[in-house]
C-alpha cells in the first residue's frame, strides 16, 4: 500500500503550513513543556527535549526514500531525504503520564527508547503502538501527525531521536491541532 491509498488523516483541520508558521523554536529546534505553543495547537505536558547535537550539516549528498510499514497498520513513505541538509540529535524525556502533544516533523526521525516505554499513536490510523526499552521506531515526518505518551504512572521514559532533513535554524517539532482519535 502506498501513501495514495491511505485513508484520509483524521483531525487535520489546519494545514501543515499553518502549523509550521505557528511552530515554536527552542534552542536548536526542540520545544519543552515550558514553551507555549499557540492556543489552537496541542500542548506537551511532562515532556522535555535536550539537544545533544545541534543542527549538523551533511558534508555529502544525502538522498533516499523511506518506507515504514507499521505493525498491523499502514505503510507511510518519506522522500525528504533528497537534499537533506542537516541532522540533529535530542534526548527526549517523558515524566510519568507525560505527553508530547500532537505534532509532526519536517523530515524523518529515528527514535530509540532507552528507558521505560513510549506509546505512539499516528493520526492516520489512531492505533496506539508501544515501544519499550531497547526498541526503536521511525517516523516519516512530512505531515505524519502523531502523539507520544509515557503510559507509566511511576517511571520516566527516555528516548534518543535523530531528526533528518530539518533545515538549519528550523524547529524539529511542529505542534498541530489534536487529532480526532
Amino acid at each position: 500500500m502506498d501513501a495514495s491509498t491511505l485513508p484520509p488523516r483524521r483531525g487535520r483541520t489546519i494545514t501543515i503550513l499553518a502549523a509550521a508558521a505557528a511552530a515554536v523554536l527552542v534552542g536548536a529546534g526542540v520545544a519543552t513543556a515550558e514553551d507555549q505553543p499557540p492556543p489552537e495547537v496541542d500542548r506537551p505536558s511532562g515532556f522535555e527535549g535536550e539537544v545533544l547535537a545541534p543542527h549538523s550539516a551533511f558534508t555529502d549528498d544525502v538522498q533516499g526514500e523511506l518506507e515504514i510499514t507499521y505493525d498491523g497498520g499502514p505503510t507511510l513513505e518519506s522522500d525528504l531525504w533528497d537534499g537533506a541538509e542537516t541532522a540533529l540529535v535530542v534526548r527526549v524525556t517523558w515524566q510519568p503520564g507525560g505527553t508530547s502533544g500532537w505534532h509532526t516533523h519536517p523530515g524523518p526521525a529515528v527514535v530509540t527508547v532507552t528507558e521505560g516505554e513510549v506509546e505512539v499513536t499516528n493520526a492516520v490510523d489512531c492505533v496506539p503502538r508501544t515501544y519499550r526499552q531497547g526498541e526503536a521506531f521511525m517516523d516519516p515526518g512530512q505531515g505524519n501527525v502523531h502523539i507520544a505518551r509515557n503510559p507509566s504512572d511511576s517511571e520516566n521514559a527516555t528516548a534518543y531521536a535523530t531528526f533528518l532533513g530539518v533545515p538549519d535554524g528550523e524547529p524539529a517539532t511542529v505542534w498541530v491541532e489534536p487529532a480526532d482519535c
